[in-house]
């Protein structure tokens, strides 16, 4: 019984890391994305899919970063649609 337990939580945990990975490079890539707009972007911290606003070929991200936080449409082939959020 404690094996299975154990296999559970370690399973549980590797896939918090795996969505914490996920998360960070989100993140990252939607700041390279900002960037390359001219925007600033110090360490990125988080990139959060804004499911409301989204459409299945057009994700919305709030985008947090160190200096600002910006919401990002990505638009496929486009540039991306970013406003900065207060």
């Amino acid at each position: 019984m404690k094996t299975i337990i154990a296999a559970v939580v370690a399973l549980w945990a590797s896939s918090l890391s795996a969505a914490a990975d996920d998360m960070t490079q989100a993140a990252v890539d939607v700041a390279a994305q900002v960037r390359g707009q001219g925007y600033a972007c110090t360490d990125p911290v988080s990139a959060t899919r804004d499911e409301a606003a989204s459409k299945p070929d057009l994700p919305v991200y709030v985008l947090t970063c160190a200096n600002a936080s910006y919401r990002v449409k990505v638009i496929p082939d486009q540039a991306a649609v970013v406003t900065q959020e207060q």
